[in-house]
């Protein structure tokens, strides 16, 4: 079982965790042009496809971290895995 899975389980119980867990996939799936518009968004500003880390300020890694897990926490949620980010980076690098 995945993290957020576990996460949520242990937060939530069995019910909820599930009501919880449709919840991101039916208001943020990538089926959903929204949802989709959304999650790519979210992959870019949290920087998925770099490095968080930067020389020189721990600080700024940290933070930049800090973004990466919500993203990952959100598209684990979605029933994405880490090959969809691609797609979703390119779709707003293809916007611009």
């Amino acid at each position: 079982m995945k993290a957020g899975l576990r996460w949520l389980l242990r937060l939530h119980g069995a019910k909820r965790a599930r009501v919880v867990a449709d919840a991101y996939r039916q208001q943020l799936g990538t089926e959903s042009q929204s949802g989709r518009a959304i999650l790519a968004d979210l992959a870019h500003y949290c920087r998925i496809g770099q490095s968080s880390f930067i020389a020189g300020d721990p600080h700024q890694t940290a933070f930049n971290e800090g973004a990466r897990d919500v993203f990952l926490h959100v598209a684990e949620m979605c029933g994405l895995k880490p090959m969809d980010f691609t797609a979703l980076i390119d779709e707003v690098s293809d916007e611009r």
